[in-house]
């Protein structure tokens, strides 16, 4: 029961991170296109903006639902739970620092957080992998 609930919840958040990704970006072509707001430079902009922007929180959310999923039903180990939280704990730090203004860490961390996140999950790919292989 508990599976199909972190299911049913993801797919409705996954579902409704979608569609209003949709709504906002044809809202942003529609007014880009109106001749009466006098936009006459770099038309449909916004609108990839708004996909890319969508299609980050999309994998964000597959993400933290593989996580959630993880802790609440698949058996776990410290070195897959470490790895989950340190992947999960960087994309939060990378979206705080670009979302507030902080002079105080420096500007190179930004782009070292983007390839922990990767590191670490590459890492968890090839422990998983050892530990699936090592059961055959």
């Amino acid at each position: 029961m508990k599976k199909k609930i972190i299911i049913f919840g993801f797919l409705a958040l996954i579902a409704a991170t979608l569609a209003l990704g949709i709504f906002y970006a044809v809202e942003s072509y529609r007014f880009d296109m109106d001749p009466a707001n006098g936009v006459d430079i770099l038309e449909g902009l916004g609108v990839a903006m708004i996909m890319i922007v969508t299609g980050f929180l999309l994998v964000y959310e597959i993400d933290l639902f593989y996580t959630v999923y993880y802790f609440f039903v698949l058996p776990k180990t410290k070195v897959k739970s470490i790895l989950n939280i340190c992947a999960q704990l960087s994309l939060v730090l990378m979206y705080l620092y670009a979302r507030f203004d902080c002079d105080f860490l420096p500007e190179e961390l930004f782009w070292i957080l983007p390839l922990a996140y990767v590191l670490l999950r590459l890492t968890y790919v090839a422990f998983s992998t050892h530990l699936w292989l090592k059961e055959d």
